[in-house]
């Protein structure tokens, strides 16, 4: 049984308002926080607390002088509202509060929990529901996933994360306003998480299962933002899908479908907000410029066709949003971005070299991956993701110029690093590496040999925990 002590605590129908701690003595015990009431509302007016006090201070003030901001902040930080219920009503008036978030209304609990929701008898603005909803555990969980994925692996946590996501599903209907935007946005990072998760596991129709999923909840919020990243996260769905999926003869082939549907996706993210006027946040407009020009490289290589000038263009334009805006959290990063690390030169650089070699263009992907090592020396191990593909991006690279031995060297690294992350997409990259070596004159080198011994013997064992 969770106790009160674990629960965020919203007010009103559904948790429509909040989340504001509990009162715990005095005559108001049991109420929210006023304090945090007034500060909540005054903000979502937008209205700094000097401008309040003196809207605040022209009502109250027989000359219309102004109540200080060291007032109006002590009212909110210390809970010091005004216990006169006149001015209690003027102030609810002046911020549009409902007045039973400040006393004036019958309170009642209510407990929110993931299973099917009692009946509510709602009884208009003359009840205050206090609503308990135990949101801390889905918050926690969600955030150290995202670190693991990046870190290490988390394939076997995909059954809590699916039953964490029943859990929200299931409180979703019974929310309302604030507490129903929380659900909802939790509800958005496990989806977004479940859909990286299995990506990396080739299992491209679940993820794009789970990145569907993400943008229905973010349409749901009408939150720009969110949906822009749901997009480009289905369309980085579709283009690995599109490039990584068909493997035959050890080569992988591409799915002209499967690109053309990312580019839709990439597009449409960066439409999100053209009726507003309202870019999306920077970094994940370079993110999208980059992954749209690697998806019309690849589209037209794979057509017999010439690289278009634009496709560099979008490379090229993408830099002008490296760093910008940078967000310090990575958690609101991830839902802002679609990543949890920020993008940096060196991913940028990281990012061109890939599609560089989409475009057939080996020679200027190496020139981006040496300028990545020198802005960048080395990937950190709290990056093991970024390791593995760098060194996959340099194989395909030296392989594009005939460096077999190189590639061979840059393949072996890359899937001694990635037992750490049991990535199935990065294991499958490195067995088409391993194909394309094998159709060169370097074949039947020690190292060739050596990286084939090593694929087969990670199958073996995969094989006997089966």
């Amino acid at each position: 049984m969770v106790t009160e002590s674990a629960l965020a605590i919203y007010w009103g129908v559904g948790g429509q308002y909040g989340p504001f701690d509990e009162q715990k003595e005095g005559e108001w015990t049991g109420w929210p926080d006023f304090g945090q009431v007034l500060r909540y509302f005054r903000k979502k007016a937008k209205l700094t607390a000097k401008e309040f006090g003196m809207i605040y201070g022209r009502s109250v003030n027989p000359d219309g002088s102004p109540i200080t901001e060291r007032q109006i902040l002590r009212m909110e930080l210390e809970n010091q509202v005004p216990a006169d219920m006149n001015r209690r009503k003027l102030i609810a008036r002046l911020l549009n509060i409902p007045p039973m978030l400040l006393g004036l209304a019958v309170l009642e609990d209510v407990i929110i929990q993931p299973q099917e929701a009692s009946t509510i008898i709602a009884t208009g603005q003359t009840t205050l529901h206090k609503v308990l909803a135990d949101m801390t555990k889905y918050q926690n969980n969600v955030r150290t996933l995202w670190m693991l994925h990046d870190t290490s692996q988390v394939q076997s946590a995909l059954n809590q994360i699916n039953t964490d996501i029943r859990d929200l599903d299931s409180l979703e209907p019974q929310a309302r306003g604030d507490l129903l935007y929380h659900i909802q946005e939790l509800l958005f990072s496990y989806h977004l998480l479940a859909a990286h998760i299995v990506r990396d596991q080739r299992k491209f129709s679940l993820s794009h299962y789970h990145a569907n999923k993400a943008v229905r909840v973010a349409k749901a919020m009408q939150d720009s933002d969110l949906i822009a990243t749901a997009l480009y996260t289905r369309g980085c769905t579709y283009l690995e899908w599109g490039m990584f999926c068909d493997l035959k003869k050890g080569v992988f082939q591409v799915q002209h479908d499967k690109i053309e549907s990312a580019i839709s996706d990439l597009e449409g993210a960066k439409k999100v907000n053209e009726d507003n006027e309202k870019n999306i946040h920077p970094q994940l407009l370079g993110r999208i410029h980059v992954h749209l020009g690697r998806a019309y490289a690849m589209l037209n290589i794979s057509k017999g066709e010439q690289v278009p000038g634009f496709a560099i263009a979008l490379l090229d334009q993408a830099e002008e949003m490296v760093d910008v805006q940078t967000i310090d959290d990575p958690y609101t990063r991830i839902l802002v971005t679609g990543h949890r690390v920020s993008f940096v030169k060196a991913g940028y650089h990281e990012a061109r070299a890939a599609a560089f070699n989409a475009g057939k263009m080996p020679g200027q992907a190496l020139k981006e991956l040496k300028i990545r090592e020198a802005q960048q020396p080395g990937v950190g191990k709290d990056l093991t993701r970024r390791h593995v593909w760098s060194d996959i991006i340099a194989a395909n690279s030296f392989i594009g110029l005939g460096n077999y031995e190189e590639a061979a060297k840059h393949a072996k690294s890359a899937l001694a690093a990635s037992q750490d992350i049991k990535s199935i997409t990065n294991f499958t990259n490195i067995i088409d590496i391993y194909g394309k070596l094998l159709r060169s004159p370097y074949k039947a080198d020690a190292d060739v040999q050596e990286l084939g011994d090593m694929l087969r013997d990670i199958l073996t064992t995969r094989m006997g925990q089966k």
